[in-house]
């Protein structure tokens, strides 16, 4: 048997898996011919095949001696000297076996993934890039760059890969959860749901697409559908550290604390270096006011993660209510990197930092109208050593913010730069030049807010022409993600309305007709002397709420309005979640911002009767001892 037909039967055997006959007869070429590059290459691609590297390389080496011109050999010793860690040479190798065959495909997939491994994302996704042009059928390299481009969390373009993909391979799962993931992460969720469950068809219990699955419920706060995915996981995997996540994060929204900080844990012990887990678990121990352990978890989160944005600015809630104020505002700034937070500054404008300035000063509102209540604060500070200040708020605040601070000029926020502007600083980082210590507090301004004196004698005239003591009820929160917590039906406030020599006036702003209507019928009435827009107008409802002597109220804007009047508030406030940080309930003084809020507590999740009760007490307390005087 001549060399050729020893060469021609030692493929046959290698193509069909037969590496030790291959192998004899290409050791018998080379005792024959040692530089027979043929020989060689078989030789070396079975040792590949075998994991004897070092043997492999050796073989592709002294092929390539024995005929430089191979763009094959140059190609697999790249791809050995990969596999050896040896990055530099691979890809050395991959440039010589391009430079004799550019249109090789293969040779941009392999240098690709040696490329990812050596911490070359974006020269690896140029390479799959050229791979898929040379041949676009190429599946694999389909493959890998979605991978890579989920990894790099450009969604939109792994999406159109994985739909190609989705169409060539029709019974691959992994690839339609994978899909499914992209369309979650863009947004998509009726597709992303359409995709997960074609992975569920092929595979019931394919744990990735119940995770999924669990995550798209979240996502669309269907919080109890979410545990059911994640339980369905957990049924699958035990121990799945993703899973006890995704239950985890449900149980936390569904108000179940005890639950989510255990299934954290589960998460945590599976997976220590899980930053995502120690970061949610902080936040359910903060809620369940267990401080201490929650700083040790948002410590170790941004341990593990020291640009972990999320754990930083969630810590800074804790911080600020327990007064630890210079950290809490370097954290509570963090907020300005998140993508919600965009508006709070315009591009092309320096951010103020407590220099000297020639020219005015832009302060942008930020955030719901709560927010921007609270801390307008500041403006009184701001202006004893900058009296150049420009002010976008929301619109509906421009009235009252004008008139209670005339040397400012108050716009409605916009994109645009205000003439005259030279930096600017969002409202809310203004409290770490001036709310820096409890003592800050203690001097602040209050009441800041100027409600229009007339509009509010004309309202106290109509309400209650004989001297009536007038009570102000508002009893739910809107548009925010603890609107539920923090609301309360106004049917059971219907022991307040018994209460002798009162007016109650309704401060309820959104669509509240048919619950007012149906309250009536169990005593619940409310003076229709005043007829205002408590939505939209919020300087005649800053009048309304002026004109009152007491306010009875939940935790909203109003309340806040209330407080910058300096009007006497009985705020009633959830037992855990959606108690917000800045009624400093931790230290149990009461609002450091708002000195005239007295604040009532759930004694349990979602019981109000307690809170209610005491309120009921202590605004018959107050009546009788005949404290009650409006401004």
């Amino acid at each position: 048997m001549n060399t050729q037909q020893a060469l021609q039967q030692a493929f046959q055997h290698l193509n069909s898996g037969n590496l030790p006959m291959a192998g004899q007869l290409f050791e018998g070429v080379l005792q024959q011919e040692p530089r027979n590059f043929v020989a060689l290459n078989g030789r070396g691609f079975i040792a590949l095949q075998q994991n004897r590297l070092s043997q492999s390389a050796a073989d592709f080496q002294n092929s390539i001696a024995a005929n430089p011109k191979q763009p094959f050999a140059h190609k697999m010793l790249g791809i050995v000297q990969g596999a050896m860690g040896q990055f530099d040479a691979s890809m050395a190798s991959f440039d010589a076996a391009l430079a004799l065959d550019a249109k090789d495909s293969e040779v941009y997939f392999n240098r690709a993934n040696f490329r990812f491994q050596a911490g070359q994302a974006q020269e690896a996704l140029v390479d799959l890039d050229a791979a898929i042009k040379l041949r676009g059928s190429y599946l694999e390299a389909r493959s890998n760059r979605a991978n890579l481009l989920m990894i790099q969390q450009d969604y939109g373009r792994a999406e159109k890969d994985l739909l190609y993909l989705t169409d060539k391979v029709k019974n691959n799962p992994d690839l339609w959860v994978a899909l499914g993931l992209s369309q979650h992460k863009l947004g998509k969720s009726k597709e992303a749901i359409i995709s997960n469950d074609k992975a569920l068809r092929l595979a019931p219990q394919h744990l990735d697409a119940l995770i999924n699955s669990s995550s798209i419920a979240f996502d669309q706060e269907r919080f109890d559908v979410a545990a059911t995915w994640a339980r369905k996981a957990l049924a699958v995997k035990l121990n799945k550290a993703e899973a006890h996540y995704a239950l985890a994060n449900a149980l936390f929204e569904l108000g179940e604390l005890d639950g989510a900080v255990s299934a954290y844990t589960h998460a945590i012990e599976l997976k220590l270096d899980y930053p995502e887990a120690f970061m949610g678990r902080g936040r359910a121990k903060a809620s369940l006011r267990d401080m201490v352990g929650s700083a040790q978890d948002y410590d170790q989160a941004i341990k593990l993660k020291p640009d972990y944005d999320d754990a930083v600015f969630n810590k800074s809630y804790m911080l600020l209510e327990q007064h630890e104020f210079a950290k809490g505002w370097e954290g509570y700034d963090y907020r300005l990197k998140f993508p919600k937070f965009k508006d709070s500054l315009l591009p092309h404008l320096p951010i103020w930092q407590g220099e000297s300035l020639e020219g005015a000063l832009l302060v942008r509102g930020e955030q719901g109208l709560g927010d921007q209540l609270l801390f307008v604060s500041t403006l009184s500070d701001l202006l004893e050593k900058y009296p150049q200040v420009i002010v976008q708020a929301e619109k509906r605040l421009v009235p009252l913010v004008q008139r209670s601070f005339p040397s400012c000029t108050v716009l409605p926020k916009t994109d645009k730069i205000p003439e005259g502007a030279v930096a600017q600083i969002p409202l809310g980082s203004l409290p770490k030049y001036y709310r820096s210590s409890v003592a800050d507090f203690a001097k602040a301004k209050i009441p800041y807010l100027k409600a229009d004196s007339d509009q509010t004698a004309a309202f106290r005239q109509a309400l209650a022409p004989n001297g009536e003591k007038i009570i102000g009820v508002n009893w739910r929160s809107f548009k925010n993600r603890f609107e539920r917590e923090k609301s309360i039906q106004l049917s059971d406030l219907a022991p307040l309305f018994k209460l002798p020599g009162c007016v109650f006036v309704n401060l309820q702003y959104g669509d509240t007709k048919a619950e007012v209507a149906a309250a009536a019928g169990q005593g619940i009435q409310f003076s229709d002397a005043v007829q205002i827009d408590l939505t939209n107008d919020i300087d005649a409802v800053a009048s309304l709420v002026n004109a009152c002597d007491l306010i009875v109220s939940v935790s909203n804007s109003t309340a806040h309005i209330a407080g910058a009047l300096g009007k006497e508030v009985l705020l009633m406030l959830p037992y855990r979640i959606g108690k917000l940080w800045y009624w400093s309930e931790a230290k149990g003084e009461g609002s450091l911002w708002y000195p005239t809020v007295t604040t009532f507590h759930q004694s349990a999740q979602g019981d109000w009767r307690n809170a209610i009760e005491e309120v009921e007490d202590e605004l018959s307390q107050r009546i009788n001892r005949k404290e009650l005087t409006a401004s």
